[in-house]
């Protein structure tokens, strides 16, 4: 396949990926680069400027790593690494993918999006200032912001969806997934309020157990389920396969999530369980699916961004059956719940930064070289990025969340945290250095000798980027 070839299908319409179709191919002109391609670009570099945050913390005062999962510190951190990082790299893969999927241009002002990176990040910054001051009314107030975010794009996903025609899983997990959003920031805020201003008798761990799931399984694994089917093809010229375990896979998890919620928040453990069931069955069909999808792609090799999210997802997995374990209550449940929570950061930090480091070069190389293609020789959008940086950072964000989990094992290993910490410390600033090789080309567009891509010399070679079965 062309290099192109996925740089044009992130900023093109998509008729639905079927079984025998490959993901690439279904393209036709519509959709342009949303905020010109800076506005995802935005999300993505406050996104890392969060981690920095959060591993820099670790780094000063690793202690942090070995409180309680319930410490108003851990949830700082927990809050800068996935609202302040990982969601905010979600939310501006959706503003830029979703007209994209649905074939439509995106339901809002241009401004939106743009008040909506404002809201997320002060917000984010609002809350972990009040975690670390133990200010819970802070809290509340910086939740808002976000909440306000999250309806702006539970709103403009809902709208884009209800202007296209296409109703299959991919499509669906967008408006679904930024509903659940909302929800999850809803009831954060009601959280932090009932403990700043008691309203409601309700059990404030049994609140931040429901706020955690809806924004992990709501979310997060309700996008996975939708884009994985889309990306995963896409990167490795595949076919989407076992579309109705994709289907069964996303509905048994949205059943899971509502009995899974209304078993915690009503101390109902028989409705909890039933729900962990089936958002476990849901789990498992949507692997299945994956695993048949990868298996029947035609680039064999997987590249380092691809094999961090395998690795990720496979991670998440394992966290599903780690979690069931800490409901169960069958181990000391402090111990297994910090390390399925660990395994969840590490699952989801592998798959949405494997995946960014596919996404951002084709939005740079869109942006960069994209209005070039066919006048002068352009670089390859896959040329971009550096894949050696990507490997090294994937060792080292197993390696450092290995030894979190070793530490939180046993309190003999605590010492290991301080090594995690600084593992951590360079695995980000690998994948940091990794971006800014791949953003620097906004900034010092390169021209290759003519040599290195003879065929974008003529008007026949850019017709061929459309095609990739009539490329290599």
């Amino acid at each position: 396949m062309a290099d192109h070839d996925h740089a044009i299908v992130l900023t093109r319409t998509h008729v639905p990926v079927s079984a025998s179709t490959p993901a690439s191919t279904s393209v036709s002109p519509g959709v342009p680069l949303v905020g010109g391609g800076l506005l995802p670009l935005a999300f993505v570099v406050a996104a890392l400027v969060s981690l920095i945050a959060s591993v820099g913390w670790a780094v000063v005062a690793p202690d942090v790593l070995a409180y309680h999962h319930l410490h108003p510190h851990v949830a700082a951190h927990v809050h800068l690494w996935l609202p302040g990082c990982l969601l905010a790299v979600c939310i501006g893969v959706i503003y830029q993918m979703m007209p994209v999927v649905l074939g439509v241009a995106l339901r809002a002002p241009v401004s939106l999006p743009w008040i909506h990176l404002v809201l997320h990040f002060s917000g984010t910054g609002a809350m972990v200032l009040g975690f670390v001051g133990a200010r819970f009314e802070h809290v509340a107030l910086g939740g808002s912001a976000l909440a306000a975010g999250a309806l702006l794009l539970a709103i403009t996903a809902w709208r884009t969806f209800l202007r296209s025609d296409r109703r299959d899983t991919i499509a669906w997990s967008f408006p679904v997934s930024t509903t659940w959003l909302f929800a999850t920031a809803a009831i954060g805020v009601f959280a932090a309020v009932n403990r700043r201003w008691p309203m409601l008798p309700v059990s404030p761990v049994a609140l931040l157990q429901a706020h955690a799931h809806l924004g992990l399984a709501g979310f997060f694994l309700s996008l996975l389920q939708g884009a994985t089917f889309q990306l995963v093809p896409m990167f490795t010229m595949g076919t989407l396969r076992r579309p109705r375990c994709v289907a069964a896979g996303f509905a048994c998890a949205q059943t899971g999530l509502v009995f899974l919620v209304g078993g915690l928040t009503t101390a109902h453990t028989w409705l909890a369980w039933f729900g962990i069931a089936t958002l476990v069955a849901g789990v498992a069909l949507s692997a299945t699916a994956f695993l048949a999808t990868l298996a029947g792609r035609r680039r064999r090799r997987l590249d380092p961004g691809v094999r961090a999210f395998v690795v990720g997802a496979a991670l998440l997995g394992l966290a599903a059956v780690v979690g069931s374990i800490a409901f169960a209550g069958s181990v000391p449940v402090s111990d297994v719940t910090s390390m399925y929570g660990l395994l969840v950061v590490a699952g989801l930090s592998a798959t949405v930064l494997g995946m960014l480091g596919k996404i951002v070069p084709f939005l740079v190389w869109m942006r960069a070289y994209g209005p070039r293609v066919g006048r002068i020789p352009v670089p390859a959008a896959t040329s971009l990025g550096e894949p050696r940086l990507q490997t090294l950072w994937l060792a080292a964000h197993l390696a450092a969340f290995g030894l979190l989990v070793a530490a939180r094992a046993h309190d003999a290993f605590r010492f290991l945290a301080e090594a995690a910490a600084w593992l951590l410390l360079v695995a980000v600033a690998l994948f940091v250095a990794d971006t800014a090789c791949t953003l620097d080309h906004l900034r010092r567009p390169r021209t290759p000798q003519p040599a290195a891509s003879p065929a974008l010399t003529s008007p026949t070679a850019t017709h061929a980027h459309l095609h990739p079965d009539s490329s290599r």
